[in-house]
């Protein structure tokens, strides 16, 4: 299990720790505002900021300030990948949702009302600390199941997110637009976010090779053969995000727990 789970969840999956959602956790230690100023200033503090260290990386500064921006991060602001079970298990923890414009989307796009994240809490207090373009919208963990299930068949990976761990205030639905994926991934700026505690597994004999899945992969990490004529998984690169699945006609994609895989039992 990852680091989190050890620290913040007993030895269990740490999103599903139903303490790391408590409104007393949110009360605690200006989370309201930090999560308000975190949303309100993202645009206006994180541009900046890139392209900072978008310059620092071409110096031999970098390994340091890379170092205190991922342990930043892991205080302050930190994801993990789940599936879309796992989202499921986690609406029926919080309840009722707020879904909220992305605020990576505003950054890279420029669209003002890309609404692919979902806020874990309903609470007035800190509605009224945002700006007036959030206009958030509260839904059933229903609701919120059916339009991430949209997400799910968008190819959109999905992510639980810290505001001062261990609080778990988001649920994001992210792609190459988005920071998270971006900073951890795509551009390799630090690492902010686990991988999930899964990984895909493709059953040879019911993949018909029809490539669907290659196209829903974020991570690169399905690859086809041209002697085979199917699809398999490399595990060191999967992120466990399961959304390969919703493109397979042939339940030919299935998870296995991270753990039972020696090549990436050890790859957070």
């Amino acid at each position: 299990m990852c680091d989190f789970c050890t620290q913040h969840g007993e030895g269990k999956k740490w999103y599903l720790a139903v303490e790391n959602y408590a409104r007393d956790l949110l009360d605690q230690d200006g989370r309201r505002e930090y999560i308000a100023h975190f949303l309100n200033h993202f645009v206006e503090e994180k541009g900046p900021g890139i392209r900072q260290l978008e310059a620092v990386m071409r110096t031999p500064l970098y390994p340091a300030v890379r170092t205190v921006l991922q342990r930043n991060a892991r205080r302050n602001h930190f994801g993990q990948v789940v599936t879309i079970e796992e989202v499921e298990q986690i609406l029926a923890i919080v309840g009722e949702v707020v879904r909220l414009p992305c605020v990576c989307r505003r950054l890279t796009t420029g669209r003002m009302d890309a609404r692919y994240c979902y806020g874990l809490m309903v609470d007035p207090r800190l509605n009224g600390l945002l700006d007036a373009s959030f206009s958030l919208e509260i839904l059933t963990p229903a609701e919120a199941l059916a339009a991430i299930r949209r997400h799910d068949a968008e190819g959109l990976i999905h992510s639980v997110w810290t505001f001062k761990t261990p609080y778990i205030g988001g649920l994001c639905n992210c792609d190459q637009d988005c920071m998270a994926y971006r900073a951890t991934y795509s551009h390799h700026y630090f690492k902010n976010m686990f991988r999930g505690e899964w990984l895909a597994r493709i059953e040879p004999e019911a993949c018909n090779g029809c490539k669907a899945c290659l196209r829903q992969c974020q991570f690169g990490a399905l690859r086809w053969s041209a002697a085979n004529k199917k699809v398999s998984v490399d595990p060191r690169l999967c992120y466990g995000c399961g959304v390969c699945r919703a493109a397979c006609r042939r339940a030919a994609i299935v998870l296995q727990p991270r753990a039972e895989n020696p090549v990436a039992a050890g790859l957070w």
